[in-house]
């Protein structure tokens, strides 16, 4: 396997650990979705208009750690020269194993704060691929590009030109990205069915699974710069 398709391949796979821990917020939490902030800022607003000081802190709470994430993942790349995909991962790991124990008692949203954080980590080092920009945390703007890149193949018919083959490349991408995190979802919800909170441990797969894919693709990218200097 090439550096390229294994840097699709390490997109994908975090894409269906993405969806595993969507479906564990949602199913698991009071269908509070871990992975963005759009309701937990319409709530923070609702909540220090109606007065309700308590809900609207801990919301506020939520919108620090989440930005917190992304204010960390900015300052490593910027100070730091490994590569930080392996702390994330490791991260994550550490995240998902602690959260098979939260009690299920908790505030859902004090509940979910790993998962703000570590999403919001996720999405700041796993940018995307093939040098497109593309979240494997949460699926809005890849329907969109999915659709649009699509439609743009069909309209554009015809001869095969290189222009038409990288928008169907493009659909092809965003909608293989889409399909993953689905079938993380997909394979979540079996698993909060059958384990309920613990059902999270199941994104170990995955994650194990990206790890033995970074090791892979650092080795390839060495084995081709030593080529390069025995040439």
């Amino acid at each position: 396997m090439t550096e390229k398709k294994l840097d699709v391949s390490i997109h994908y796979t975090m894409a269906v650990c993405g969806g595993i821990l969507g479906i564990y917020a949602i199913y698991n939490r009071m269908s509070v979705f871990g992975s963005a902030q759009t309701a937990n800022l319409i709530e923070l607003v609702t909540d220090l208009i109606g007065g309700n000081v308590p809900e609207m802190l801990i919301r506020a709470g939520a919108l620090a750690v989440y930005v917190g994430a992304i204010v960390l993942a900015v300052f490593l790349e910027k100070t730091v020269r490994f590569n930080l995909k392996y702390l994330a991962v490791v991260l994550e790991l550490a995240v998902v194993a602690v959260l098979g124990f939260l009690p299920a008692q908790m505030n859902p949203i004090v509940a979910l704060y790993p998962v703000f954080f570590i999403t919001a980590f996720q999405w700041s080092i796993f940018k995307g691929a093939k040098g497109y920009v593309s979240s494997t945390i949460f699926s809005t703007n890849n329907l969109k590009q999915t659709v649009s890149a699509f439609t743009d193949y069909l309209l554009s018919g015809g001869e095969e030109t290189e222009a038409r083959k990288k928008k169907g490349e493009k659909a092809i991408f965003f909608g293989g990205t889409l399909l993953s995190f689905h079938l993380g979802v997909a394979a979540g919800y079996v698993a909060s069915v059958a384990f309920g909170l613990q059902s999270v441990w199941l994104c170990i797969v995955p994650l194990s699974a990206g790890l033995i894919q970074l090791f892979l693709q650092d080795s390839l990218e060495a084995g081709v710069v030593a080529e390069r200097k025995g040439a």
